[in-house]
């Protein structure tokens, strides 16, 4: 997904991204040069699809990636995250870690809870 980088986008060594740059990046970490339906035929998803396949907001998706629930990889900071479609597929995983956590009543006694009818 490193088609156009973003001006502002700086290397490591806050050098600007030139093409042969992006290329040596490419090639060093073994991407491929994006076209569209690519990532479908390998098998991965980006946050936003594997989103919507879960019926989840991308931040909760986010926070599954970041608490180690959704297997993902991330090239560089800012570049897209993949993630591999059986990892999102398998949604009993993702539906065991997010079950049963909700947060437990305040243990303040000051603090009550409302009984809605």
């Amino acid at each position: 997904m490193l088609r156009r980088p973003i001006k502002s986008t700086r290397t490591d060594r806050l050098n600007g991204w030139t093409q042969s740059r992006v290329r040596r990046f490419r090639n060093t970490h073994d991407i491929a040069v994006y076209k569209d339906g690519a990532w479908a035929k390998r098998g991965k998803v980006t946050l936003t699809e594997a989103a919507k396949m879960l019926d989840l907001s991308p931040m909760t998706v986010l926070r599954q990636i970041r608490t180690g629930i959704i297997p993902a990889e991330q090239y560089c900071k800012g570049a897209p995250w993949v993630i591999e479609r059986r990892n999102v597929k398998d949604r009993q995983r993702v539906e065991r870690a997010t079950e049963g956590h909700k947060r437990p009543p305040s243990s303040n006694v000051v603090q009550r809870l409302s009984a809605f009818q």
